[in-house]
């Protein structure tokens, strides 16, 4: 049988969920992915077909340890550092938010709009976009840092995070965590 190349992007999404949740139904994965549950059993068939996820009748998919080598390879080429949930609320943005830490790639990120408007698209409510300058963290095209709009934020984040000079960390935000890091996966791929 003839199955259709899934995309890295989704790869790494699935991956990343099935790690952050452990196992997940077809029925779970299709609500979290936002596609229809047959879109949902194709993908997890081509990614079983590659090693990458173990099926259990009944019980749902999780990923292989092939999986989770793959998703640190595919986290790598994203110059993906973190991908977390958040259990605070970071900024007043919104009930649930997932973090990104993107590698050296504040030069690539303009206003910060890109990143948004994708996250948006994706499905979730917005997303914030800041750098590291290597002494703090600064939304772009703003002068004043982080720390000074929102001390709680910059603190919070300075102890989660290993920051380098040029990083870009993303927060995106939506009503569940599933569409606020849809929205921040979808975010990342502008930096590319």
């Amino acid at each position: 049988m003839w199955l259709k190349r899934i995309a890295p992007e989704q790869e790494l999404f699935i991956l990343w969920l099935l790690r952050t949740e452990g196992e997940l139904g077809r029925y779970r994965l299709a609500r979290m992915l936002g596609v229809p549950q047959g879109v949902a059993r194709g993908s997890l068939a081509r990614m079983k077909k590659k090693g990458l996820v173990a099926v259990r009748h009944r019980a749902g998919a999780r990923a292989s340890p092939k999986g989770v080598r793959e998703l640190a390879a595919l986290m790598k080429r994203h110059h993906l550092k973190l991908a977390e949930r958040s259990n605070h609320e970071l900024l007043g943005l919104g009930p649930e938010s997932v973090i990104f830490q993107v590698a050296g790639r504040s030069q690539r990120l303009g206003q910060g709009i890109e990143q948004r408007d994708a996250a948006i698209k994706a499905g979730a409510t917005g997303a914030v976009t800041f750098f590291f300058d290597g002494k703090m963290l600064k939304f772009p095209g703003v002068a004043e840092p982080v720390s000074r709009r929102s001390p709680a934020t910059f603190e919070q984040l300075k102890s989660q995070l290993r920051m380098r000079r040029g990083d870009v960390v993303l927060i995106a935000f939506a009503g569940t965590w599933w569409e606020a890091a849809r929205g921040g996966f979808a975010a990342i791929k502008t930096l590319a």
